[in-house]
Order: C-alpha cells, then sequence, then structure tokens
C-alpha cells in the first residue's frame, strides 16, 4: 500500500485496515449487484475533474464492492436506502476523483512507474502466487483475467496508476516534517482526560420573563444593522432545454443500430454463466459437519417434494448477502466462485439439486436454476439496449447543437427581452422559459440548485446580457440577468421579527448568565453543585471521561467545555459557559494529567501517529485545492440516477 502507511503499520486504526483488506479480498469478485446507470455506456464519463473522467464502468466496480462491504458490516439492514442516507454513491464517486487528480499531480511532479515496477507489483499479488511465492506464469496470470472479464491492458493500466499514486504520496510524506512540540501536544491531546459534573440552563425555559419594548427594538437594531444586511441577490430569466424532450426527433435506425452493433462487439460479449441459489450453514463450535449435512439433506427432500428453495434459503442460510433474496446468487461466470461450488454449478443443469457439497465457508445445498453458453449475445437481444444508448447520446448531442444555436439567434436578432425568450421556447421543440425568484449567490435556486455554474454565472452576467450556455442538472441554460438587488439595510419592519429573536436572545443569555454566576459564587462558598442548581429547579448531569477533541457525553461538541475542563484541577468550578441554547456551570471530578515519563516511553509511536495524522490532512487538503482548480462536473444522468442535487 502506500509507502507512509508501510512505514507506519502498527499506528494505522484498524479501520482502515479492515477496509484495505476487504478491497484486497474483493478485487477479483463480482457480486452480480447492479447500480443504476440510466441510459449511459461503460465508458461514458459519470463524473469529470480536468482532464480526466471517471466512468462508469470505474464507479460501477467500486461501488459494488463497497457496498458489499457495507453489507457484510450491518448484515440485512444494509439497503439501498440506507445506501442513500451514508451518501455512498457521492462518496464512492469523490474517492475515484481524489485518484484521478492525484494521477494529474504524479504527471505534474514529472513521476513515472516503468514497467518493471509494474510486472513487480503484480507478481507481488497473492492471486498470481504459487504455493512457494513464486510468479504463476504469464497464461495462467492472462486466464486469471479473463476469467474474471478484466483485460490485460486495463488490468495492468490500473495498476500502473496506483502506482503512480502511491509515489505522490511517497514525495508528500518525505517532505512532511514534524517537530517535537507538535508531538507533545498531540500526545497531550490523546492522553490527557477530564470527567465534569454539570448544571445546563435553556435560555428558552428564560423566554416568558423577556418582555421587549419599541425602544429596545430600535436601539438594538441602530447598533446591529450589519447583522441584518441583505446580501446581492440577482433574478434570472432563462431558456432551459431538456435534451430528454428531443429523444422523439431523433432517429435511429436499424443500420445504426447494426453498425453499433459490429463495432463495439466486446459490449456484448460473455463467458458461460450460471444462475444459481444456495443454502449455506457455517460450520461451528455450536454445529458440526455432520449436523450441518443432516440439516441440508433434511432441506433437498423438502424441496424435491416440492416446497420453495427461495422460501428455505431465507429461513435457514447463514449467508447474509444472499439469504434475505432467498440464496439467490444472480449469474456468475468461471473464477468468481469458490473453487468447489463453482466446479459443481457448472457440472450441473438447469432445475438440478447439487450438495450438500463443503467448501471453507461450511456447507451448500445448490438449486441451478439458468446456464448461458459463452459467446456474443444476440443482436436482437441487445438491439432496445443500443437504441436507447444512440437516441441519448443523439439527443445530447442535438441539444448541445441546439442551444449554441440559439444561443447565437438570440444575439443576432436582438431577441433578449423576455417576451421575445418566452415566444422563442414555444417554437423550439424541448425548450421552456423559467423566471427565477431573486437569489444571492450561496442560495438555492428552484429547480437548479444551490451554488452550480448556474448561480455563478448569473453574478457573471451584466444586467439584461445573454450569457453563454451553461449545462445543468436537467440539460441546457441561457441566462438573462433582469435585476440586480444590491446588498443593503433593511428597514426594521421588514426584519422587525428577526430582530425580535436576536434581541430576545441576548437578554435571555444575560438573564441565564446572571443565574448561573450567583450559583456560581453559592458553589464555591461551599454550597454543593445538587443543592445549589435546586434552587432554580436545576438537576446535576456528569459526563463520560473525555480527551480534546472530543464531543461531551449530554451536550455534544463543545472544545471551549473541553478546553476549559483540561485546563482545570479536580475540584474546579467554571462558567457559566454557553453552549448552544444553553447556559452551563461545570466542575471537574475526574482529571488524567500529562506525563513527561510516559511520554518518553511513547514518544517513537506518538511521533508515528502524528505523522499519519498529518499526512492525511496534508492530502486531503491537496485534493480539495486541486478539485478547485482543475473543477469537478458530475454528469447530470449520475445525479438523476441517484436522486442527488446538483453539486458545486
Amino acid at each position: 500500500m502506500l509507502k507512509v502507511f508501510r512505514d507506519n503499520l502498527k499506528y494505522l486504526s484498524w479501520v482502515l485496515w479492515l477496509v484495505i483488506i476487504v478491497f484486497v479480498l474483493f478485487v477479483f469478485v463480482d457480486f452480480g449487484a447492479t447500480v443504476p446507470t440510466g441510459r449511459t455506456a461503460p465508458n461514458d464519463a459519470a463524473a469529470t475533474v480536468g482532464r480526466y473522467k471517471v466512468t462508469y464502468a470505474e464507479f460501477e466496480e467500486t461501488y459494488r464492492r463497497t457496498e458489499d462491504f457495507y453489507r457484510q458490516a450491518y448484515g440485512e439492514q444494509f439497503n439501498r436506502e440506507l445506501a442513500q442516507r451514508m451518501g455512498l454513491p457521492i462518496q464512492v464517486i469523490d474517492n475515484l476523483i481524489a485518484d484521478k487528480i492525484l494521477l494529474s499531480e504524479a504527471n505534474r511532479m514529472g513521476l513515472r512507474v516503468t514497467d518493471g515496477e509494474v510486472a513487480e507489483s503484480i507478481g507481488a499479488i497473492s492471486s498470481f502466487q504459487l504455493p512457494d511465492g513464486g510468479f504463476v506464469g504469464e497464461e495462467r496470470y492472462k486466464e486469471i483475467l479473463r476469467s474474471n472479464r478484466v483485460s490485460i491492458d486495463q488490468f495492468e493500466q490500473s495498476v500502473r496508476n496506483d502506482l503512480l499514486n502511491e509515489k505522490v504520496r511517497a514525495v508528500l510524506s518525505d517532505n512532511l516534517y514534524v517537530s517535537e512540540e507538535q508531538v507533545i501536544d498531540s500526545y497531550r491531546n490523546r492522553v490527557e482526560t477530564a470527567t465534569i459534573r454539570y448544571l445546563r440552563l435553556p435560555i428558552d425555559t428564560l423566554h416568558d420573563e423577556i418582555d421587549l419594548s419599541d425602544t429596545q427594538l430600535e436601539e438594538f437594531f441602530s447598533t446591529h444593522q450589519e447583522d441584518f444586511k441583505l446580501p446581492e441577490r440577482r433574478v434570472v430569466d432563462y431558456l432551459l432545454l431538456n435534451p430528454d424532450e428531443l429523444r422523439s426527433t431523433v432517429e435511429v435506425t436499424d443500420e445504426d443500430v447494426r453498425i453499433y452493433y459490429e463495432d463495439n462487439g466486446e459490449e456484448f460479449t460473455r463467458e458461460e454463466q450460471v444462475k444459481a441459489r444456495h443454502i449455506l450453514l457455517s460450520v461451528s463450535a455450536e454445529r458440526t459437519v455432520e449436523e450441518a449435512e443432516a440439516m441440508l439433506l433434511e432441506a433437498r427432500s423438502r424441496v424435491e417434494a416440492g416446497e420453495d428453495f427461495a422460501v428455505l434459503a431465507a429461513e435457514m442460510s447463514d449467508d447474509p448477502g444472499s439469504k434475505s433474496r432467498g440464496g439467490d446468487l444472480g449469474f456468475f461466470g468461471r473464477g468468481q466462485m469458490i473453487g468447489e461450488f463453482e466446479e459443481a454449478s457448472f457440472a450441473a443443469e438447469p432445475g438440478d439439486l447439487v450438495g450438500p457439497i463443503e467448501t471453507s465457508f461450511g456447507l451448500h445445498l445448490i438449486q441451478v436454476e439458468e446456464k448461458q453458453a459463452a459467446g456474443t449475445r444476440a443482436l436482437d437481444e441487445v438491439a432496445e439496449q443500443i437504441r436507447s444508448r444512440l437516441t441519448s447520446e443523439r439527443s445530447e448531442e442535438l441539444a448541445a447543437v441546439q442551444i449554441q444555436e440559439m444561443a447565437e439567434r438570440i444575439r443576432k436578432e436582438k431577441l433578449g427581452e423576455p417576451e421575445k425568450l418566452s415566444l422563442l421556447a414555444e417554437a423550439e421543440a424541448g425548450v421552456t422559459f423559467h423566471s427565477s425568484p431573486p437569489f444571492a449567490l450561496d442560495e438555492n435556486v428552484p429547480g437548479i440548485g444551490r451554488r452550480t455554474d448556474f448561480s455563478v454565472k448569473a453574478f457573471d452576467l451584466d444586467l439584461e446580457a445573454i450569457s453563454d450556455p451553461v449545462q445543468v442538472t436537467r440539460g441546457w441554460a441561457l441566462l438573462r440577468l433582469s435585476e440586480v438587488q444590491e446588498p443593503r439595510i433593511p428597514a426594521l419592519e421588514d426584519v422587525r421579527d428577526a430582530v425580535e429573536d436576536a434581541l430576545s436572545d441576548e437578554l435571555q443569555f444575560a438573564l441565564a448568565n446572571e443565574r448561573l454566576t450567583q450559583l456560581r459564587s453559592a458553589v464555591e462558598a461551599g454550597s454543593p453543585l445538587e443543592e445549589a442548581g435546586s434552587t432554580i429547579d436545576l438537576s446535576v448531569s456528569e459526563s463520560s471521561e473525555f480527551r480534546r477533541g472530543d464531543t461531551v457525553q449530554g451536550l455534544g461538541a463543545n472544545p471551549r467545555i473541553v478546553t476549559a475542563a483540561l485546563a482545570l484541577d479536580v475540584g474546579a468550578i467554571e462558567g457559566p459557559v454557553v453552549h448552544n441554547r444553553d447556559v452551563i456551570l461545570f466542575e471537574v471530578i475526574n482529571r488524567t494529567h500529562y506525563d513527561p515519563a510516559e511520554f518518553e516511553k511513547e514518544k517513537f509511536e506518538a511521533h508515528q501517529t502524528l505523522r499519519v495524522e498529518r499526512f492525511n490532512q496534508m492530502l486531503t487538503s491537496l485534493i480539495t485545492q486541486r478539485r478547485d482548480e482543475m473543477g469537478v462536473r458530475y454528469d447530470p444522468q449520475f445525479l438523476e440516477n441517484f436522486e442527488l442535487a446538483p453539486v458545486s
């Protein structure tokens, strides 16, 4: 893996290494899951960064691996809805974008990978090694790749790219300096702990005690006008051209389909495949091989007597990946399943029950449902798929041409007035006319998104000017800036509710601060924290142990409370401290201090741990900066497939 990771292997978190291990395990496995890719070809760009693209094929392969990792971690709880809530699609594609950025950085640094380095790296992969550690040989190497439907060129380019990325990381790591003072600070942050007891006074409980007069509001507003200043907002009229609306105008002939089929035959080839279900019974201290075999033999008899295999698999199977699908494994080719399982499945005929057979996972009962011979899928089998793809591509191309022609016509014929733009939209296929509400640069534009190219372009335009075509999620847009609302201080009446809320909050915080200050005086005079709190109906809560950078149990994130507690000794009182809409008074009841002697014993490990942390921070910063410089664009189809808002 990465040089800095190799150098500091023992200091990496177990979570990171679990991810790495799972990645390696699944390099040569296709789990048959599909992610929605819509009307896209494998080599189409799901996203681009600078001149580099992340293809749908790259995304789908990585997404399946990542999804299966989480499915093993979460079991039956993991589903598409959970993946969406986790933001898994955008996580995966952003990680792939980061890889492309590092490739760009490698080129910028002039880094190169030799053929010998590629060969050495491939030879170190266990899948290509003999039992004695030697290379399996050229023919066996190619056979393994072919059986997993991986082209040699693609695989070796992938290895080359990984090595280039590793060299970038090595250069960054070699230029990383960590001082002893930084190591001590980092070590202290990890070993110093505190525990507190606290009183919490929510300011909202004091709302009814606040009575605001008009005079107070006017005085407050006059001294806080900048807080209520409205940003510049803009209003645009725009034409929206949706390529999907042009599909009916695009002609794709049978001859077009045939030519595409003949020119792209590799897309439609397949190796021999089997579709099967299975029931897996694992063997453990609680279940012997004999017991598992007896259970599967009974299950086999029940299926032969007419029971549904899928129902039995859902009841019995120990395979979390297929159990919820009635043991369905989908179609799989050679080299995708463990040897004994594959051999039994490919030797059977559709409808056969096979097993029990034993593998390293346990015992299996297999039901073979369907077999597909190796070969090329027939033209009539894929014709509609090709037709849809060509229609989509041509409608996109037509839209790009049409929007450019419209922009030129608007300028040439002076059609920039809203009424003329509206009439133009009525006359053009797939085009609609819209007027936006006023929006600031960082605000959402209905139907467009937040801080997109659309908004940036709107804030670059002069009044009544027409923009160049701008690509948006739903197609293409031409913008006309119709109004600029300058930043301004509003009248009090326009923001009266906001001013009332702000003044009320200020007075509530002041009152809460006053009351807890009185309680602090009582505690410092000898009154127990519980007794002081009871005078205003507050009860004491106690946190768990925390370190710098941690959240505080019961309170959440508050660096000020954490920093203050770690600067005090047991018995010290601190506060009032503002926490969200609460005011806190707390007492330190436990402290673990930094021990210089212990630090000396752990100094080397502390240094390496900090290097890994700083390296990751540096890498993240570099990738973020390069993203901004190179520009990232997500394919609208990708965003639509995963129901994602436009990403800026």
